[in-house]
This record gives C-alpha cells, structure tokens and sequence, in this order.
C-alpha cells in the first residue's frame, strides 16, 4: 500500500476516533463558542497532513511480519495527535497564520474573539487548551488495553514517552535559538534530531518495530535508517525554503522566522563577513522580494546550493544502504524505498 492509499484508509479511522471524541467534548461543555474551538480540531488536523508517520509505522510493523492490522492503525492515531500537538504549539511560538493554506488553531479562534482587545492572548491561551485536550487523549490511547503481548507493549509505551520528552526538550531549544546567535552545526543537528527526525521517523518506526518482536540489532538498523530518512527529509526541506521548491510555504520562510538550518550555518561556517551580516540582518525579519533575492544569490554563489543537492543524496544512499541489511520483507523494503527516492527529488 502506497502512501496515498494508506493516507485514504488512515484517515477514514483517524476522522471516525477525532469525531466522537469532539462529540464527547462538545456535549460536556455546551457552549456554542468554545464548541467552535473544538471543532476546529478537524479542520486543523485534515488540512494538509501526509500522514507518514502513522504510515512509517504500519510499514515496519508489517515488514517484521505483524499481522495485528487493526490494532496497530488504532495505535497510530497516538502519533497523529502528537504531531498535531506540536504544530499548534510550534505555530504560536513562530507567529504563524496558516499551515497547508489553513487558518492555524491560534489564528482561527482569533478571528471569532476579534471585539475583545485581548484577542491575540485569549486565542492562544485557547489554544494552548486545544493543546491540553489532545494530549489527554494520546495519553487515553497510549493507556488502553491493546493487543500485544505486555512486555512488547511496555517497551513500545516507554518509546512513545521518551519521544514526548524529546520534543518538548528540544522545542525549548529551538525556541532559545531565535535569541543564541549562530548556532553551531552540532546544535542545529541536535536539534533537528529531537525535536523533527525522532518523532517523524525513528520513534514511530521503532515503537513498530517493538511491537512485532523485531531483534535488538533489528531495532538498532530501524534507528539508523530512521536516522539518515530524517537528514535526507530536513535538508530537503531546508533546500526547498531557499530555492522556491515548496509552493505550500513562503520562500525563505525560515529566515523569516528566525530558524537557523544547515544553510543558514554554513554562510556563517563558509562565507563572507559581508554575506555572513546580510544573513544576520534578515533573520526574523519579514523579507521584500529584493531582500529575497539578494539572500538567493548568497546562497548560490557560496556553493550552499549545491552543499544541499549533496547532502540530500548523500544521505540518502546511507538510507539505501541500511534498508539493504533490514529483515523487512520485500514489500516494506520496496515502500520505504519509494519514500527515500521521494526524498531525492528536489522540488516539492
């Protein structure tokens, strides 16, 4: 099952569990504005997500030969609402407006409290409840009784918690980097490690990997191929942003947002005093599109294009490398391939 078919079939699960629990909430509360808020949930988590984490995990777990299907969807939705999590409080934290051409969480229940001169406040105040909610429901999920041996299980919950620490962690620290100027290369792979790569790939992939009796060595190549699949995905992602790659984003959006990524190190790391202080000057800033092209060209002619093209491929082949010595089958080697090559292509 490809990532498109098994987003159909995710969602249609995904869509049934987030109704009746906006249901439950609703009937508690009984208050048609706060009602709203709820309901935006929906509009939120359907506007745009791919769903590959869910969709990394049933390829490991089926790939180590689990046959539990049902089960391991429902489990899932545990790293759906995390990642949903996340985006509403990463969305406050950068000041965003939309994600995927939606209204964020904190944006939409502004515009329904706009008459209150406290609105931007009282919005993300609601919004950090949203935030609240969710996690009282994954921590519902994670503690159900579901149909795998207990000590499997055991050791799948203590994953899925490590990965809740790791990203609240090192969303602290990307939010002190707005403020600690440069980063170092070392800082900033950390950091895309905790708070990006191991809730996308490693811990999601791993928790499958442990609840279909996958080997410690097993567990190990899954780590690492999560791993190299993440620094393939991030440095793509980062490319994107300076070479107008993603039309679902605004270019040079982590500029903008004071982000510091692997480009952004290496003008610091590489180039020019001039160039390092046209960098240093746009950070955080909105851009206009001469700003916008003068930043383009620094990128191009200091090789930091090309740095990119290089590191994604890199990275990769390492992926390749890994998936090889995998005892996945056949069919969740050719999956995951297909996501790696997907990684390749460098527009959006």
């Amino acid at each position: 099952m490809d990532l498109l078919s098994f987003k159909t079939t995710f969602d249609g699960i995904l869509q049934t569990y987030i109704q009746g629990k906006i249901e439950q909430a609703q009937h508690l509360i009984s208050d048609k504005k706060i009602n709203k808020f709820i309901d935006y949930i929906t509009t939120f988590i359907f506007s745009g997500g791919k769903r590959i984490r869910p969709y990394g995990l049933w390829i490991t777990y089926n790939g180590f030969g689990g046959d539990n299907e049902k089960a391991i969807l429902n489990f899932g939705i545990i790293f759906e609402l995390l990642h949903s999590m996340a985006l509403i409080h990463d969305d406050i934290i950068d000041q965003a407006d939309k994600r995927h051409n939606a209204l964020t969480v904190h944006s939409y229940i502004q515009t329904l409290v706009t008459a209150n001169p406290n609105a931007k406040h009282i919005a993300e105040g609601q919004a950090i409840l949203l935030w609240d909610l969710l996690l009282s429901r994954v921590y519902e999920l994670r503690y159900q009784q579901h149909d795998f041996p207990e000590n499997l299980l055991r050791e799948a919950r203590k994953n899925v918690h490590s990965m809740i620490e790791e990203v609240i962690l090192w969303q602290m620290i990307d939010v002190d980097m707005m403020i600690s100027w440069p980063a170092s290369l070392s800082l900033i792979d950390k950091k895309n490690m905790y708070k990006t790569a191991s809730y996308t790939f490693i811990r999601p992939m791993l928790t499958w990997a442990i609840l279909a009796g996958a080997s410690k060595e097993q567990q190990h190549h899954i780590t690492e191929l999560g791993k190299y699949m993440w620094l393939a995905f991030q440095m793509r992602d980062d490319y994107l942003d300076i070479t107008f790659g993603d039309k679902t984003k605004s270019a040079f959006s982590d500029i903008q947002e004071w982000q510091q990524t692997y480009f952004t190190n290496y003008i610091f790391e590489k180039w020019t005093p001039e160039h390092k202080e046209l960098l240093t000057s746009s950070m955080g800033k909105q851009l206009d599109n001469q700003q916008i092209k003068a930043l383009q060209k620094m990128f191009e002619e200091s090789g930091a294009i090309e740095f990119g093209k290089q590191g994604i491929l890199t990275y990769s082949q390492k992926a390749k490398d890994i998936l090889a010595v995998t005892d996945l089958n056949d069919e969740a080697k050719a999956e995951i391939l297909a996501l790696i090559k997907k990684m390749e292509k460098l527009e959006h």
